[in-house]
């Protein structure tokens, strides 16, 4: 027979194994898919109030309250049901979490293994941001993804905190707490100076969420709160008691188009929630008495945070990109701008909410004073790497850990309640000359950075694409969607953007199109050799650049990507342009002016503000890009015949 688990009043004494917590996604895993393969349940909101109940029942017996753990000692010894057994403490303990209507929905034995999975994990010295993590492994993107719900790394909320730096007797609240890693950061941020919070507040909609967040920060301190409502709701809140005229805020609220706030009773407590009147001449947007149907709750919360502090102070969010950019919401900004000061600005990596969402997201720092004149400066920071990779792992295939921008990031700012000390590098001071264009790396253009690109470019001009099509030396169109009943049809090819690779167009048979579809469209497109392709929307590609040969040429290519074409090819070598939109300094500009809606990029007018060198006569690049240009030459000949050798692909 197994061993007994061990006894959970004696686990404290025991050495913890060092790997407990950090494989505690692992652990939330087994127990979540033991559960629903052994127990009546099989709903995943069921399994997960179930599971939190039992958390709460752990950290019950770990604070030592009442007879918590001689009562969970019993339980595992089948003395009696969780209903029974656990419920009466839960429900005297915490009265705000646990209340006479809930019950466990998951039979006993189910129940007894899952505890027995978790019985040599501390949860109360489990930080936040691992339950976080752990709860996020255990049910995965699309239910927290449906409410819009991901939780913040670690990585960031430190960061967070740092700059932001509560000090003794400040107060604190997160209105969308999840699990609390903002709070507990906060917390462990004032404990590690020998320092306390005034109030620490926590609210979320989530039950089960604000039941483990709760539980944990009662175990640092019983005056540290949390409620489970939703923070949007006025009403909700001053029944709550959790006040207002916090000196600090540190939120990531849920955000997404595909949940928006309908609630009318909460809509009209917002003036975010009013149709705003475009401006004109440069003039501030204003706001109409006209309700809008719905919104989408980040917008919401941008406003609630604003009105919960008290003048001067400070707060710091999440929210994603699309905000940052957004002509129709560019109102948010004139209205924040009316509150107070935009005080810094951190450019995330796409990565940083990744395996949960490849939503791209952005951090706004702000000081509470209508008093202030605008900043004519605002410290911006742009990380491009978060401490994990797409699939959430933090140690690359050899051991080493990936690389996290946000710690030095993190260790030059402060953001008091008066002042704001920026001590340099990684941040820039920049003016912020678009104010209601606010993506931060936009703002921020840097020369070539390697020593070897600033040789190869030392005597070269410059100039942006749009002056070039303004001196009639360039040509810039759009390509063209055919449709789907289109492909097939013919043996025209029809160029997409994953058909541009290695600077060479390899296209798909089975999308070509007849010649009808390409008669129709090719006095638009224009398409001759020497043209380059450009893809300008998508998800990863934009950028990728491909020319087309006298082989490549007779095609239509997809309205996705740009044809730029030198109208003065003996002056603006197609060649050279090719080669000079994929220099390192190049790509990196132009992944700073694409401006990510969602999961959704597009480089949009911007592309027109792209500066190139014009690497025209003789230079120092002149070697190097005749090497470009033949290798080109000689890999188009050789393609062509190895297809006249082997005939016509054939689709399968």
């Amino acid at each position: 027979m197994p061993a007994a688990p061990p006894h959970p009043a004696r686990v404290e004494a025991e050495p913890r194994p060092a790997r407990a917590e950090g494989n505690l996604p692992g652990r939330f895993r087994r127990v979540y898919y033991h559960l629903y393969s052994n127990s009546k349940a099989s709903r995943a909101e069921t399994l997960l109030a179930d599971l939190s109940l039992l958390l709460l029942s752990r950290l019950r017996a770990e604070h030592e309250r009442d007879d918590g753990a001689l009562v969970l000692d019993r339980y595992l010894r089948g003395e009696g049901g969780a209903d029974a057994l656990l419920l009466p403490g839960l429900r005297r303990d915490y009265p705000g979490l646990v209340d006479k209507s809930d019950r466990f929905h998951i039979d006993d034995e189910a129940l007894r293994h899952a505890l027995s999975e978790l019985t040599d994990v501390r949860l109360s010295e489990s930080a936040a941001h691992v339950l976080g993590e752990a709860f996020q492994a255990l049910i995965g993107p699309r239910i927290r993804g449906d409410r819009g719900q991901f939780f913040t790394p670690r990585s960031l909320v430190r960061a967070m905190v740092a700059i932001l730096s509560p000090t003794q007797g400040e107060s604190i609240v997160d209105p969308a707490c999840g699990t609390g890693g903002f709070l507990y950061g906060a917390l462990a941020h004032l404990e590690a100076r020998g320092e306390r919070p005034a109030r620490l507040r926590g609210a979320d909609k989530d039950r089960d969420l604000s039941r483990l967040c709760a539980a944990l920060l009662a175990h640092r301190d019983t005056e540290h709160r949390v409620a489970n409502i939703n923070s949007l709701s006025s009403e909700a809140w001053r029944l709550a008691e959790l006040g207002d005229d916090y000196d600090v805020i540190l939120t990531n609220p849920p955000f997404g188009s595909k949940i928006p706030v309908r609630d009318p009773r909460i809509l009209g407590d917002f003036e975010l929630a009013r149709k705003w009147q475009r401006p004109s001449g440069g003039q501030p947007w204003h706001i109409s008495d006209q309700a809008l149907p719905h919104q989408d709750p980040q917008v919401l919360f941008v406003e609630l945070c604003i009105r919960k502090l008290r003048p001067g102070g400070r707060m710091g969010i999440v929210l994603p990109e699309g905000l940052f950019g957004n002509k129709k919401q560019a109102y948010l900004w004139d209205f924040v701008r009316s509150q107070g000061e935009i005080t810094a600005l951190i450019d995330c990596p796409r990565t940083t909410f990744q395996p949960g969402t490849d939503t791209k997201t952005n951090v706004l720092f702000f000081r509470k004073d209508r008093r202030r004149s605008p900043r004519p400066r605002v410290p911006v920071a742009v990380a491009l790497h978060c401490g994990h990779d797409r699939r959430g792992r933090s140690q690359r295939a050899d051991g080493t850990a990936h690389p996290d921008d946000f710690a030095p990031i993190a260790q030059t700012l402060r953001i008091g309640p008066k002042q704001t000390r920026c001590q340099g590098a990684p941040w820039q001071q920049i003016a912020l000359t678009d104010p209601h264009y606010l993506v931060p790396r936009y703002y921020i253009e840097e020369a070539p950075t390697s020593a070897s690109e600033r040789s190869l470019l030392a005597s070269a001009s410059w100039a942006s694409l749009g002056e070039l099509v303004a001196e009639g030396r360039l040509s810039v169109r759009k390509g063209h969607e055919v449709g789907s009943e289109a492909y097939g049809t013919g043996e025209v090819p029809f160029v997409r953007t994953s058909d541009l690779a290695n600077f060479e167009v390899s296209t798909d048979p089975t999308k070509a199109v007849g010649e009808d579809i390409y008669r129709s469209y090719a006095p638009q497109q224009k398409l001759r050799a020497g043209a380059i392709l450009m893809v300008v929307d998508g998800r990863h590609r934009i950028g990728t650049t491909a020319i087309l040969t006298e082989r490549s040429a007779r095609c239509l290519v997809q309205s996705h990507l740009r044809i730029l074409d030198s109208l003065e090819p003996e002056a603006l070598d197609p060649y050279a342009l090719l080669f000079a939109l994929n220099l390192p300094s190049v790509r990196r500009r132009i992944r700073d002016l694409v401006f990510i809606q969602s999961t959704l990029g597009t480089l949009g007018p911007r592309l027109f503000q792209l500066r190139i060198p014009l690497l025209t006569g003789e230079g120092p690049w002149s070697p190097t890009l005749e090497d470009f240009r033949a290798s080109l030459e000689q890999r188009d000949q050789l393609l062509g015949k190895l297809s006249a050798l082997v005939g016509p692909e054939v689709e399968l």
